[in-house]
């Protein structure tokens, strides 16, 4: 008897269950509407502004302080996505390769990628170094950059 309202409530509640669509337009489905994609804004100049005359507005992004050769930083798993040896970092303005020493006394070359931020900030670092360096993934780290040779 106890089986018999069991397999009656599991049949009725799956009969409920009818009005779910699981290709639906919030699983980005067939039959939904689509939502277009949003259009770059059209910027009109102000009543009375010459557009000859004016000169362009550019953002001046703050450039970061240029690499010294030595430094400290702590480091966390960047985009593990993104092959190679590499490292997200605020201490470099361009691109450059550097040595990277943890404290396991473990290093490898790595190139350096800017990043905004203060020189004090954190850095991110590529998979594959991260375990070159032998370091956890899961961990923050703190490494040593230095000239490569």
């Amino acid at each position: 008897m106890r089986m018999t309202v069991f397999s009656l409530a599991s049949i009725s509640l799956l009969a409920a269950c009818n009005g779910i669509q699981l290709n639906s337009s919030i699983l980005n489905g067939a039959g939904g509407p689509v939502a277009s994609e949003p259009q770059d804004p059209v910027l009109q100049p102000a009543p009375g502004v010459d557009v000859a005359e004016a000169e362009p507005l550019l953002p001046t992004a703050p450039s970061a302080p240029p690499f010294r050769g030595s430094a400290t930083t702590v480091a966390s798993l960047g985009d593990p996505s993104l092959p190679g040896l590499w490292m997200e970092t605020p201490l470099v303005a361009a691109e450059q390769q550097a040595l990277i020493r943890s404290n396991r006394s473990t290093q490898v070359v790595v190139t350096l990628k800017p990043i905004p931020g203060a020189e004090s900030g954190g850095s991110r670092l590529s998979i594959g170094a991260m375990r070159a360096l032998g370091l956890p993934l899961t961990e923050l780290a703190e490494v040593q950059v230095l000239p490569a040779t």
